[in-house]
C-alpha cells in the first residue's frame, strides 16, 4: 500500500491517465445511457447471457459495467446475488477479449470467486500463498501450475539436476572436482530462475483472468503487467489504499459492493483526521480561512474508513451507479424494513423466498408452532427491569489494572444476563420444535454478551454465535439478535451506527427475532426509533414475563 501510494504521491500531472482523473474527480466519467436495453451493442438481443436466469437488475448491472468506460460501481444489497453478477460480468469480458484482473480484500472474497469461475474452463491462475487458500481453488494456484505445466515440468528437471549435484559433492575426491561440480551448480541456479521466471510469466500473461487479494495484486508476479479492467469485490469492506494497488496496472475499474454495510475495520486510535487540531491562522502549515487541511495536511473529515466506493459515488453520483433489486435470502417481512429505510424501497423478494418460514424447512419435521410460523418476532423488555452492565472492574489488589486494560481492549462491552436467558429460552424452543442447531444463528454487538452466551455451544453443538461485525456476508435460517442496551439515560452507543443494524437485521432466511429494550433503543436516533416503531407494528411482538424466564 505504501508503494502505491509513493508511486501516486510522485507522479506528474502528465502522468496521469484519464481513468485516475475520473477516479480524482479532475473529469467526469464518460456518460452511459440510462436504458442500455435499446442500444446497439448491449441492448436486448445483443449479449448472449452465459446465465440466462439472470434477473433484470443483474443483466442491467453487466450492461453497465461493460459499457462504462472507466468507472462502474455495482450495488449488492444482502443476499440479491452480486458473486452471481461478477462471475457473468468476467464471462462476457473474457468473451470480448479483455484482460481482467479480479480482487477483494480476502482471500475467502477472492477463493468464492475462483470456485465460481472454475467450472466455465475460462484460463483463470489465482496468485497467493497456497496455505491461505481453499483446498477447492488450489488446482488453479500459481504454485501448483508451475509443477504442472509444461515449463513447470522443465523447471522441476533442472531442480532434479541440481539436487543430483549437490548430493554428488560429498563423493567428490579432490578440490579440482568440487570446484567444477560448484561451477556447474552455480549455472544450474541461474538456469532454473531464468526458467522459473519464464514459466510464472506464460502461466501469468496467458491468462485471461487473474485473481488476487488486493495487497496480492502488488506482488512480483504482476510487476509490469497490464489489465483492460479490474474488478475489486467487497469494494466498500477494503480500504482505498489498498485498491491502489491493483489500479495502477488498469485502465477501467468495476466496484461491487454495499456501502450501507460496515465499512472496513480501522483499529488505528488516531484513524479520525479531524482530531488533529489544525495550527492557529498564519501559521506555517494550513489552518487559513477556507483550508480544509489540518497540520499534518490531511484533509478534515477523511478517515481510512472512507472506502473508493463511497468516494466515487459521492464524487459522481448515482449515475456511475447500479442496483441489484431482487433479493433471494429473506422472507418478505424481513426484508421490509432495511429496504424501506436504506435501499429506497426498491428490494424485491424473490418468489422462492417471499413466503418460506422455519416450519418449511426442507429436512421436515418441524413443528407448526407460534415460534416457527412467525418471520419477525420482537421481545421487548421495555420498562428497565433488566438493565445492562458495564464489564466490571475488580477492585482487588494487583487485579485492577489487567481489569482496566481488558475493559479498554473490550471498549467497556456491555452485557445484559436478562437477554441472554431470553436468548437461551428462545433457542431452546426453536430445538424443541425441530430446527436443527446448525441452522440458528445468535448475533449480538457486544463481546461481552458474546461471554454471557457461549453455555449455549454446549448445550446446543452447531449452534454459532458471533459479533454483528464478524457475521457481515453470512447468513442462517433463523438469527436471534440481542441489542444489550437497556439504561434510563437511553445511551445507545455503537448500536446507533445504522450499516451495523442492517447488517444484524439482514442475516436470516426465514426468522429473525430481536431480543431488546425499545425505550432505551428507540431513544438512540431517527432510524433506531423507526426501526423500534416498525417492529412494534409489524412483528409479533412479545412482553417479557419475567416468572417464566428460566435462568
Amino acid at each position: 500500500m505504501n508503494q502505491a501510494m509513493e508511486r501516486m504521491r510522485d507522479m506528474g500531472e502528465s502522468e496521469y491517465s484519464g481513468f485516475m482523473r475520473v477516479l480524482f474527480g479532475l473529469s467526469s466519467p464518460s456518460p452511459v445511457p440510462l436504458d442500455l436495453t435499446k442500444d446497439p451493442e448491449y441492448g436486448e438481443g445483443k449479449v448472449e447471457w452465459f446465465d440466462p436466469t439472470l434477473n433484470d437488475s443483474q443483466k442491467d448491472a453487466v450492461r453497465f459495467a461493460l459499457a462504462s468506460k472507466e468507472i462502474a460501481l455495482i450495488h449488492g444489497p444482502p443476499g440479491t446475488g452480486k458473486t452471481h453478477t461478477l462471475i457473468e460480468l468476467i464471462l462476457q469480458m473474457v468473451k470480448r477479449d479483455l484482460r481482467v484482473l479480479v480482487c477483494g480484500p480476502s482471500n475467502i472474497s477472492v477463493d468464492n470467486i475462483v470456485e465460481r469461475l472454475a467450472p466455465h474452463k475460462v484460463p483463470i491462475v489465482r496468485l497467493g500463498h497456497p496455505a491461505r487458500l481453499l483446498p477447492s481453488v488450489l488446482t488453479h494456484s500459481l504454485d501448483v501450475l508451475t509443477q504442472t505445466s509444461e515449463a513447470g515440468l522443465i523447471v522441476k528437471d533442472v531442480r532434479t539436476e541440481m539436487d543430483a549435484k549437490q548430493a554428488s559433492i560429498k563423493k567428490a575426491r579432490g578440490g579440482r572436482e568440487r570446484r567444477a561440480i560448484y561451477g556447474d551448480l552455480k549455472e544450474l541456479r541461474k538456469e532454473y530462475r531464468e526458467r522459473e521466471r519464464r514459466c510464472v510469466s506464460t502461466l501469468v500473461g496467458g491468462s485471461k483472468v487473474v485473481l488476487a487479494t488486493l495487497h496480492g495484486a502488488g506482488g512480483f508476479q504482476l510487476r509490469g503487467e497490464r489489465f483492460d479492467v479490474v474488478i475489486i469485490d467487497e469494494a466498500s469492506q477494503a480500504l482505498e489504499a489498498q485498491c491502489w494497488v491493483p489500479l495502477l496496472a488498469a485502465t477501467k475499474t468495476v466496484c461491487a459492493g454495499d456501502h450501507l454495510q460496515l465499512p472496513p475495520t480501522v483499529k488505528s486510535a488516531n484513524s479520525k483526521a479531524n482530531k488533529v487540531k489544525p495550527k492557529p491562522k498564519g501559521k506555517e502549515g494550513g489552518g487559513e480561512d477556507g483550508d480544509d487541511t489540518n497540520n499534518n495536511g490531511i484533509i478534515k473529515g477523511t478517515s481510512l474508513e472512507t472506502t473508493l466506493f463511497d468516494r466515487l459515488l459521492r464524487l459522481h453520483g448515482p449515475a456511475v451507479k447500479r442496483m441489484l433489486t431482487t433479493q433471494y435470502r429473506m422472507h418478505e417481512r424481513i426484508m421490509r424494513f432495511p429496504s424501506d429505510e436504506l435501499y429506497e424501497s426498491r428490494l424485491v423478494a424473490a418468489d422462492a423466498v417471499k413466503g418460506r418460514l422455519l416450519r418449511d424447512l426442507p429436512y421436515g419435521g418441524v413443528a407448526d408452532t407460534e415460534d416457527t410460523s412467525e418471520p419477525v418476532i420482537f421481545i421487548d423488555t421495555q420498562g428497565g427491569d433488566y438493565p445492562e452492565k458495564n464489564e466490571e472492574e475488580d477492585d482487588e489488589d494487583g487485579k485492577t489494572k489487567k481489569k482496566a486494560t481488558l475493559r479498554s481492549l473490550l471498549g467497556e462491552s456491555k452485557s445484559n444476563e436478562m437477554e441472554a436467558a431470553l436468548v437461551r429460552q428462545h433457542v431452546r424452543k426453536l430445538v424443541d420444535a425441530g430446527v436443527r442447531p446448525e441452522d440458528i444463528a445468535v448475533v449480538t454487538p457486544y463481546n461481552a454478551q458474546l461471554g454471557l452466551l457461549a453455555p449455549l455451544k454446549e448445550a446446543f453443538p452447531g449452534i454459532e454465535l458471533g459479533s454483528v461485525d464478524g457475521f457481515q456476508g453470512r447468513e442462517k435460517e433463523a438469527v436471534i439478535v440481542s441489542l444489550v442496551r437497556s439504561n434510563s439515560e437511553g445511551e445507545v452507543g455503537f448500536l446507533s451506527e445504522k450499516r451495523r443494524l442492517n447488517v444484524a437485521m439482514t442475516r436470516p432466511k426465514r426468522s429473525l427475532v430481536v431480543v431488546g429494550d425499545s425505550e432505551t433503543v428507540r431513544r438512540g436516533g431517527k432510524f433506531l426509533n423507526n426501526w423500534m416503531d416498525w417492529l412494534e407494528n409489524n412483528a409479533d411482538l412479545r412482553y417479557v414475563d419475567s416468572a417464566s424466564i428460566e435462568a
